[in-house]
């Protein structure tokens, strides 16, 4: 019994160690391609593009910042949506939900947004942010050999990934997320990848849900250490409008006369 268990167990490690190698292999891989290294030494960068929904096309700005800031400002109808992650907490401006002052992001939904705040991407030292990689095997996206890994986040959120297995770029990726309880899954692809600054980065995003394209990001301009101050991330005090605090001004004028006149000597 014990000749059996023994090769067995070494057989189990063997493997284990097979898809270690395996991912730090595809990572590595991965890495060089996209010029990893390169995008180490940046502090910042900017993008500039549109979404596309639809009919409609929107004009977007984003801003990112080593190690965790973010922030994004699309203009729609003549009005700012904007979304903002600080390394620590998320505030968002969205006239079309109501809110044309400044709302802070709940924990949950801030935490989905410190995703694109990765300045480095998920992948990248995922041990040390508590992410489990695994290598699933291989597979044919459209006739296209691609790796398949399954980053778990610790939150529980899966991101599987489809890796090219001779260019190294990411093709495709499948999020599955829980959402205030209830679960939600979308499909990721990426296309048209550009170098710039020795960068390789994907210049068309798509998203679809249920296999229908709900939204596509085109990336027009992406710009290396950019000057970006840390106070463009700051959440705005809500103030009161101009004309509340006039007339509010008015009213305590107009009461102190009414004082002043009863208290007034006959």
């Amino acid at each position: 019994m014990k000749k059996i268990i023994i090769p067995f167990l070494l057989s189990l490690i063997f493997f284990t160690q097979s898809f270690s190698q395996t991912i730090d292999e595809i990572l590595e891989e991965h890495f060089a391609v996209i010029g990893q290294d390169k995008l180490l030494e940046t502090e910042t960068f900017s993008t500039k593009g549109k979404i596309i929904q639809g009919q409609f096309e929107i004009p977007f700005t984003s801003y990112h910042k080593r190690p965790m800031s973010f922030k994004s400002q699309a203009s729609f109808q003549g009005m700012e949506i904007i979304t903002v992650y600080d390394g620590d907490k998320g505030w968002t401006i969205n006239p079309f939900a109501g809110n044309s002052d400044p709302q802070p992001m709940t924990e949950e939904i801030a935490d989905r947004i410190a995703l694109q705040a990765d300045y480095d991407g998920v992948y990248y030292n995922y041990k040390e942010k508590g992410y489990k990689l695994e290598f699933i095997g291989t597979e044919d996206l459209d006739d296209i050999e691609v790796y398949v890994l399954k980053l778990t986040r610790t939150n529980g959120d899966v991101i599987t990934s489809y890796i090219d297995s001779e260019e190294y770029v990411l093709l495709k990726s499948k999020s599955k997320m829980n959402m205030q309880g209830v679960e939600t899954e979308a499909e990721t692809i990426f296309s048209n990848y550009k170098y710039v600054d020795e960068m390789l980065s994907p210049h068309s995003i798509e998203t679809k849900v249920n296999g229908e394209t709900v939204m596509q990001m085109v990336f027009d301009e992406i710009t290396y250490n950019v000057e970006i101050d840390d106070s463009i991330f700051e959440m705005p005090e809500v103030t009161a409008p101009t004309d509340s605090l006039e007339s509010g001004t008015e009213m305590e004028l107009e009461s102190e006369t009414e004082t002043e006149k009863e208290e007034k000597p006959e």
